[in-house]
């Protein structure tokens, strides 16, 4: 099931970069789409909220690499 985990994320800035943390916040949000449109269940509108949240906290993530300070 979608848990989107925004600390894990941050968490990972710290350790590997913010490059790294993109990469894998977008394999998972590939993954969430997945179950959330066309898992075994199928549609699934419970997950969309988690989904967004995702691609919203993706798009911070993209702004914070554009500038020279990052994320926190």
């Amino acid at each position: 099931m979608l848990k989107f985990d925004r600390q894990k994320y941050l968490r990972m800035i710290q350790t590997h970069g913010n490059n790294a943390a993109l990469t894998a916040l977008h394999a998972d949000i590939e993954s969430w789409e997945h179950e959330t449109f066309e898992g075994e269940k199928g549609y699934q509108p419970e997950l969309w909220k988690n989904l967004a949240d995702a691609r919203a906290f993706s798009r911070e993530l993209w702004e914070a690499a554009l500038k020279p300070s990052s994320v926190s």
